[in-house]
């Protein structure tokens, strides 16, 4: 009764974050249990894990394709939650339609364009396998259909950011559990004779798992809440292309560079260490962010809170709530590093005796790894919300450069787990600057105290 007293006396941006967190607790825990009883049936499957390899790889390398919506994403998803704000059924017709249509036009161009990409290239060297493994034609078949269901998924991306916008982070999670779902139920249910027809048989399936669940929760969203702000053609206005690209396009940069950070590590293990490694790798990820995957869950609906914030002028509460992932970074170390001597332990439980034999330094490096990864997420989300994109551009560029460099030049000295390390390294300075810039940020305005009136007079902070 006091918790929920205390909850009612909060403000209205606490309320959403709250509520989103506890929503997404629920959704996230299913997604948890589905992701962890999928990776042994996948195991299963295949009946092999260089085969098992090239799926987790496929399937990061062309998922890639998902950052090159320009930034049109988080434009929409920006200056939706402004027209939100000011009860502007006009305005949010207009920049749903207008970055439908835009969105359109990129998926129809980059659609083209990895389409010839895929047929130009020699997937089974860039995959390093063997064809006695994976044909050719299959394996140009699988990349074919995954890319199809992938640039799918990219036009769909605008029924997402309605959802951010509408601080309803949960039914995205949701809708994340349900592709889950139905996948575990295809690898369960589809019986294939060799591995290369079950890589073959569950790229063509993945067309409509990764899919159908947006699609419908799109035609019921625009048949209920928002049936007043339904796409049509004659409401895509320039001048609301050009308010979505001008955010975008500063998005989509720092997009570019994070995807290169974050989702080159399989390709990297791959085509430097060998795919069978690349499953290790898996493994080992899905572990490290047991923890982090259930503090990162208020990430998804603080973007959007943030901007909204920032359009009253609360900086107040955008204080404390920066305060509070400070302290959040400090224990998600803690929690990560205490998780290490639990390894052995849960890979014995979750995928039986022998499978993987761990190595401990390799267990610390994802436990630093994925605490690096998710407080500068936290970061940049906070930063993202408020549209300061100047230090992340700048420092992903740099991880980036150091990234390449030091696996490039050392690789042939280390094992697999090098990439980890990399990537743990590389993001140290971007922490250090975007917390630097933050504070400056936040306390000048804070010190200030502006009005939304005030605020609306004063350029973005970089």
């Amino acid at each position: 009764m006091k918790v929920w007293n205390k909850y009612k006396h909060l403000g209205e941006n606490s309320k959403i974050v709250i509520k989103n967190v506890f929503e997404s607790f629920v959704v996230k825990g299913l997604s948890l249990i589905v992701s962890f009883a999928t990776t042994p049936l996948f195991i299963k499957y295949f009946n092999d894990n260089m085969v098992l390899g090239v799926w987790y790889t496929l399937l990061s390398v062309l998922i890639w394709f998902l950052n090159f919506d320009l930034g049109l994403g988080n434009g929409i998803r920006n200056n939706l939650v402004k027209a939100f704000t000011a009860n502007d059924t006009d305005k949010a017709k207009r920049v749903i339609s207008s970055g439908m249509f835009s969105v359109g036009i990129v998926t129809i161009v980059m659609s083209v364009i990895g389409i010839i990409l895929v047929y130009s290239m020699n997937l089974n060297k860039l995959f390093n396998i063997d064809t006695s493994i994976i044909s050719s034609h299959t394996l140009l078949l699988a990349t074919l259909f995954i890319f199809i269901a992938i640039m799918l998924r990219f036009f769909l991306t605008t029924i997402s950011s309605i959802f951010y916008a509408l601080q309803k982070s949960a039914i995205n999670n949701a809708l994340a559990l349900c592709v889950s779902i139905l996948q575990l139920i295809f690898i369960v249910i589809a019986k294939f004779d060799s591995p290369e027809e079950a890589l073959l048989n569950v790229s063509f399936a993945y067309i409509f798992l990764s899919n159908l669940p947006v699609i419908v929760a799109g035609i019921i969203v625009f048949c209920g809440k928002l049936k007043d702000c339904r796409p049509s053609i004659k409401f895509v206005d320039k001048s609301n292309i050009k308010a979505i690209m001008g955010i975008g396009a500063l998005f989509f940069i720092c997009q570019i560079l994070y995807m290169i950070i974050a989702n080159t590590n399989e390709f990297f293990i791959t085509n430097l260490y060998g795919a069978e490694h690349t499953a290790e790798y898996t493994f080992y990820y899905k572990l490290s962010t047991i923890g982090t995957m259930i503090i990162s869950l208020a990430l998804t609906p603080i973007w959007s809170v943030v901007t909204k914030a920032q359009s009253e002028g609360n900086y107040q509460w955008l204080g404390k709530l920066y305060g509070y992932i400070k302290i959040g970074g400090l224990c998600i170390l803690v929690l990560q590093l205490l998780i290490v001597p639990f390894i052995p332990w849960l890979m014995r439980v979750w995928l039986g005796a022998g499978t993987v034999d761990v190595n401990y330094t390799t267990a610390t490096a994802f436990a630093l790894f994925s605490a690096v990864f998710l407080y500068s997420g936290m970061l940049s989300t906070i930063a993202n919300g408020l549209a300061m994109m100047k230090t992340q551009t700048i420092c992903y560029l740099l991880a980036v450069l150091l990234k390449f460099m030091l696996i490039l030049v050392f690789h042939s000295k280390t094992r697999w787990d090098f990439v980890v390390w990399t990537n743990m390294l590389i993001l140290l300075p971007y922490i250090i600057a975007q917390q630097f810039v933050l504070n400056k940020y936040l306390k000048m305005y804070i010190r200030q105290s502006y009005t939304i009136n005030d605020y609306e007079n004063v350029p973005d902070g970089n």
